[in-house]
């Protein structure tokens, strides 16, 4: 996990799945990546308040979980098999396949933690977003979230003129609120 000026970057495990190939049960998972934007982190928060629910504090902060491991090659995105050793009682797992797993981890987390922290360069993740052939309702959300509340701050800051955009954005939230 590193915390950025932009947001949240981790790198994390897939759930585990069971799968039988030829008889042979096998233990399959992946790596996942989040990457949160700070304005979604922040319209998350705002959305908890308004639900009656807790901050989360940026260190915890998942989501908006819409990109993901697009663009990324099978080589890095491609599940894991822990197969059960035959030869060994107990149900040991094939020391092969942990091995690979091994073998593989360093080259793949760096991948993931590369392609995290790129979605949080300024603007990436939005552009990524608005670059969807077909953006469902997730999408549309992220969308008007990081171009309302992102660009604007960042058009402030880049102003001198933080302050005013607190205000602003606090005026926009309130208004939302009564819809």
């Amino acid at each position: 996990m590193r915390v950025v000026p932009g947001g949240v970057a981790s790198v994390g495990r897939t759930r585990a799945w069971r799968t039988w190939n030829g008889g042979q049960q096998e233990l399959r998972f992946a790596l996942a990546l989040n990457a949160t934007p700070l304005a979604w982190w922040e319209f998350h928060n705002w959305r908890s308040t308004q639900l009656g629910r807790p901050h989360t504090p940026l260190e915890e902060a998942e989501g908006p979980s819409l990109i993901n491991t697009h663009g990324m090659t099978h080589d890095l995105t491609g599940a894991w098999s822990l197969r059960i050793d035959p030869e060994q009682p107990g149900r040991h797992v094939l020391q092969a396949d942990v091995d690979a797993v091994r073998a593989d981890l360093p080259r793949r987390v760096h991948g993931y933690a590369r392609r995290a922290l790129q979605l949080l360069e300024p603007g990436r993740y939005l552009d990524e977003l608005l670059a969807d052939p077909d953006p469902g309702i997730g999408t549309w959300e992220g969308i008007v979230v990081l171009l309302a509340f992102g660009h604007y701050r960042a058009c402030c800051v880049e102003r001198d003129a933080a302050d005013h955009a607190d205000g602003i954005i606090a005026y926009v939230r309130g208004r939302a609120a009564l819809v």
